[in-house]
């Protein structure tokens, strides 16, 4: 009596798939793992997934002595692995979320849960970033504003901790809230820290594989409910590695958006600011032209900079001017050596 009693209370768990892209990710995963072994939930319904890119390092040794699944990305880079994963987990809920991510508090699993709970019509789910008080400068602009340019385009619509002064609530429950998106002014959202998804009510289309942003567009397009959970977030170790790093990627990113060819070295598809271009809005394609101009002047980055402290308060601004110079810069050295000069743009991601 007491057994089947005990089956029925576990059975009130649904089984919650968490998938991972990894490549040569060693060096996070402890903290990553950790995080998800400390949460108040039945560790027998959690499903880890590693969709690795080809590791070198100890990565793959790692997920055999932990029993995680280990399933090839041929595709290498994250965003398809994301895709990958989510059509092979076998969880009712898909929590996509980056290997140097980390869950914060460790009710986490129940906090996110909740929104599909009480409403049956919510498809997904989303947290907010927090920052660690180890991490670097750049990490923290980055986790706040996302990188310069697409904080520029998007504004307020860039982060969930300001999304209420972009957009209007149409739900609004005990412990989540749902805003009214549209395609043309989405937010910056996507399948990579923390978005939990009910694996019944959505299935990526293949051109939506290499950008997150787009998957979340079509969801939109869909009328798929979205719940933010402000209680619930995610340490986010994106840059601190330090300035090199984000050249690197930055570089990179700018190069993808300059390429003009449909395909961009073996990968057939668009990505960034490129591959949601038709789902701009007339003020943020402006603004998306406006930036290389407003970044390499220092000056009103510097002025907007201080307003902007003033009015909102966050320290990120005092970063703002620099890292927008330097994201610039990048945006005009690429744009020299591939549009003027013809040369092949990077073909390897950061």
């Amino acid at each position: 009596m007491k057994s089947t009693k005990r089956h029925k209370q576990k059975s009130k768990f649904p089984l919650i798939s968490f998938v991972t892209p990894t490549f040569n990710s060693r060096k996070y995963l402890d903290s990553y793992l950790k995080s998800i072994q400390t949460q108040n939930y039945p560790q027998d319904k959690i499903e880890i997934l590693f969709v690795d890119g080809g590791s070198k390092d100890s990565t793959l040794e790692f997920a055999k002595k932990h029993n995680i699944r280990v399933i090839k990305n041929n595709l290498i880079l994250g965003d398809p692995g994301f895709a990958i994963g989510g059509e092979k987990a076998r969880g009712d809920f898909i929590v996509f979320m980056g290997h140097d991510n980390e869950l914060v508090q460790n009710n986490w699993i129940n906090l996110m849960l909740k929104p599909f709970m009480d409403n049956e019509s919510i498809a997904a789910a989303y947290p907010h970033l927090e920052n660690k008080t180890t991490d670097g400068w750049l990490t923290k602009y980055v986790n706040r504003f996302t990188d310069p340019g697409n904080h520029f385009v998007y504004g307020y619509a860039n982060n969930p901790l300001t999304f209420h002064k972009e957009y209007k609530i149409c739900i609004k429950a005990d412990g989540w809230v749902v805003f009214n998106f549209t395609p043309y002014n989405h937010p910056i959202l996507e399948f990579e820290q923390g978005f939990m998804l009910r694996k019944s009510a959505y299935r990526r289309k293949k051109n939506t594989w290499y950008c997150g942003i787009l998957a979340v567009i079509d969801m939109i397009k869909k009328k798929l409910p979205m719940a933010y959970v402000p209680l619930a977030s995610n340490y986010h170790e994106t840059l601190n590695s330090g300035l090199s790093q984000f050249v690197k990627k930055h570089r990179w990113a700018i190069d993808y958006q300059l390429d003009s060819r449909e395909t961009f070295g073996i990968y057939e598809q668009k990505f960034g600011l490129k591959a949601r271009a038709q789902y701009m809005s007339a003020s943020r394609t402006i603004r998306k032209y406006i930036y290389p101009f407003y970044g390499i002047s220092f000056f009103i980055p510097l002025i907007r900079a201080i307003y902007k402290y003033l009015k909102d308060g966050e320290p990120e601004w005092f970063y703002h001017p620099f890292i927008t110079f330097i994201s610039a810069f990048i945006i005009w050295q690429e744009a020299f050596k591939i549009i003027i000069l013809r040369k092949s743009p990077i073909m390897e991601r950061y």
